[in-house]
């Protein structure tokens, strides 16, 4: 049953982002079903062996994650009970001077806000909540399910061949002048590449998670490109003929592929951390290797970033360059964004307006030119405070935050291969969406939030497999 369990979630993985980055109310409902009844068949199954659910070995120092991931959704159901409306006007004033108005503008009756909840629209506040909790539920399962060097081999190639889909697919879309997301025109992001996302930045968040997922795991298969110093040319020559240097060498085209589709998004930010995240990645080869030939790694990444560099260049890097010519490298708008959110914060501190209640409460704050309607912040730590204040929001945060730190140090102390490989690409995948948050929303399209999700239960299990070479490249 396990096996069921884990094989529908590699699927729900790469189908998830293909309606629209799964950003739809079906794909939603999908997604909520399918993690639920998952839960339903893994705990009937477990009650037939008879086996209790156990934290494992080694879990010790992660205990402090679920606790503020626990206090996040407790302020979030906190948000939906009704209250007297003293305690309201107490901890929360700014909400209950907000239904105040309605009550001026006619809009209720007084005595209909005798109680209140803290969020200024609980049935859009509870829609979040499902969401956010189908989030945890998928976590759970794929950390119980993910237990061997197998499936974790699996659910790699499932994602990085979801991200040479979407790379392909964004590609032919935008070289092929048609800007389809199959059947429907996207006019909004014509001229760049997008995928199956109607945002191009949010593409660019997809590809940004798994290009270095995709790296890592061509390092893992990479060992027949260390040649022993001392060899003739011929031996070299050899050497390069053998079939399993030849089927190593596949394993460059996913990165090449996905690099490339990140670059056409034509998005800033997302070009940006590409640099950032190759960068860093040979900072932390040279702390510790994938199989401890730091310099053939290092040497092989620089290559494929080359490759990556060329690639672009000789398809045409006008759009691209364009790109930054109109916009700079900071789209200044966003300021106003960050100013607006800060003041709703400032108001909302305790328990915040409400999860999913963002594009309503930041209306009053908005300047009296801003013409638009702001559905979001553009920086998912920003909309998180505003919406579940500072103790769900920085708990949340904190639990992120924490959880990569603590993932990094079972990565520094692994010893395989294969962990240190697929591990050093789902942390880089973790940390790239993390930076992509400060300026962006993109861990609000469920496709997006499952990947990364997905990477994270990566990173934490990875270093916990055997170091036994029965299945080493």
């Amino acid at each position: 049953m396990d096996s069921f369990v884990f094989i529908s979630l590699c699927l729900l993985l790469w189908l998830l982002p293909l309606p629209f980055g799964g950003n739809i109310e079906w794909a939603v409902l999908a997604l909520e079903a399918a993690v639920w009844g998952l839960l339903l068949v893994y705990l009937i199954s477990l009650l037939k062996r008879k086996k209790a659910v156990v934290s494992e070995g080694g879990q010790g120092s992660f205990r402090a994650v679920p606790l503020l991931i626990s206090l996040f959704f407790l302020v979030s159901l906190l948000q939906l009970i009704p209250w007297p409306g003293s305690l309201v006007r107490a901890l929360s004033p700014a909400a209950w001077s907000w239904r105040q108005s309605l009550v001026q503008s006619g809009l209720f009756e007084a005595v209909d806000l005798r109680n209140q909840t803290f969020s200024l629209s609980p049935w859009a506040s509870a829609y979040e909540l499902l969401r956010y909790l189908s989030y945890g539920v998928f976590v759970f399962l794929l950390s119980r399910v993910l237990n061997n060097r197998n499936r974790i081999k699996a659910m790699t190639l499932t994602l990085v061949s979801a991200g040479l889909f979407q790379s392909l697919y964004g590609l032919s879309e935008f070289f092929g002048g048609t800007n389809r997301i199959f059947t429907w025109v996207n006019r909004y992001y014509s001229g760049s590449a997008f995928g199956t996302f109607v945002n191009r930045d949010h593409y660019s968040a997809f590809l940004e998670m798994l290009f270095p997922l995709s790296l890592g795991y061509f390092l893992v298969r990479s060992e027949f490109f260390s040649l022993r110093p001392g060899l003739s040319w011929r031996q070299k020559i050899v050497r390069i003929g053998q079939e399993q240097f030849q089927k190593s060498l596949l394993f460059i085209i996913p990165p090449l592929v996905i690099g490339l589709g990140l670059f056409f998004s034509r998005c800033r930010s997302g070009i940006i951390i590409f640099v950032i995240t190759f960068f860093l990645t040979l900072i932390l080869l040279s702390l510790t290797g994938i199989a401890g030939r730091q310099k053939t790694e290092k040497r092989l990444v620089r290559a494929v970033v080359l490759l990556v560099l060329l690639g672009v260049v000789l398809i045409g890097i006008g759009p691209v360059l364009e790109r930054f010519a109109q916009g700079g490298f900071f789209d200044r708008n966003r300021l106003l964004f960050y100013t607006y959110t800060l003041d709703l914060i400032s108001d909302y501190p305790l328990f915040g307006s409400g999860l999913g209640t963002y594009v309503q409460a930041i209306n009053p704050y908005l300047g009296k030119d801003f013409n638009v309607i702001l559905t979001h912040a553009h920086n998912d730590f920003l909309e998180m405070l505003a919406e579940t204040g500072l103790v769900g929001g920085m708990a949340l945060i904190l639990a992120a935050i924490l959880a990569f730190i603590l993932a990094f140090g079972r990565w520094l102390r692994s010893r395989d291969p294969l962990a240190k490989g697929v591990g050093l690409g789902a942390l880089m995948g973790v940390f790239a969406v993390l930076f992509h948050s400060l300026t962006d929303f993109s861990l609000r399209m469920p496709g997006n939030a499952l990947v990364w999700l997905s990477l994270f239960v990566l990173a934490v299990k990875a270093p916990m497999i055997s170091g036994s070479r029965e299945d080493r490249p």
